[in-house]
């Protein structure tokens, strides 16, 4: 399996396009990868035909490797814009029931782009990704997200257990807030 993920680019080390080329250069076309949106905005990538909801992940085909160049240097430029530490990951050549995974907490550091070939355990679903709750009593309503803990309000996170737009502003501010604590 070939994984890329995409972020702000980082003086000094390559860039998103470069790990591309590293990760996907063996790669037959058209490439259909899951893309596993890592933000908490809406994400479009025309040159593969796919729209994400925030956390979400889907399928994407790349036609050939110059559109997946394109998608992966407008991801950059949106990451360096946003100043985030891991916009999108793309993943590659893993089997079909693993296709709809959610988003995990791995990140490529600061790096524009990291390729690895590692294996991930399957399962999940497509779609917002749920909340776990932590603690809901008198005292506090904690609920925990891509291993960010954090207090939204109550009326934040749906029965099904996925955040209103409300919810996921409060989890951004504690994956920021998280983020600059490391």
């Amino acid at each position: 399996m070939t994984r890329l993920v995409i972020g702000r680019p980082v003086v000094g080390k390559t860039g998103a396009n470069e790990a591309a080329k590293q990760a996907f250069s063996g790669e037959k076309f058209p490439l259909t990868v899951r893309v596993v949106n890592k933000m908490t905005v809406v994400l479009s990538l025309p040159e593969a035909g796919i729209k994400l909801r925030p956390l979400a992940s889907g399928a994407a085909t790349f036609r050939d490797f110059d559109r997946l160049q394109r998608a992966v240097s407008s991801l950059e430029q949106i990451a360096r814009l946003n100043n985030a530490k891991a916009l999108v990951e793309l993943v590659a050549g893993e089997a079909d029931s693993e296709a709809d995974q959610g988003g995990g907490d791995e990140t490529a550091g600061e790096s524009g782009g990291q390729a690895s070939n590692e294996s991930e355990a399957g399962g999940g679903q497509s779609g917002d990704p749920a909340v776990t709750v932590i603690q809901d009593d008198d005292e506090g309503f904690i609920v925990e997200l891509q291993g960010v803990r954090f207090e939204p309000l109550r009326n934040q996170v749906r029965e099904d257990g996925t955040l209103t737009a409300g919810g996921l502003k409060a989890f951004e501010e504690a994956k920021a807030a998280a983020e600059s604590a490391e």
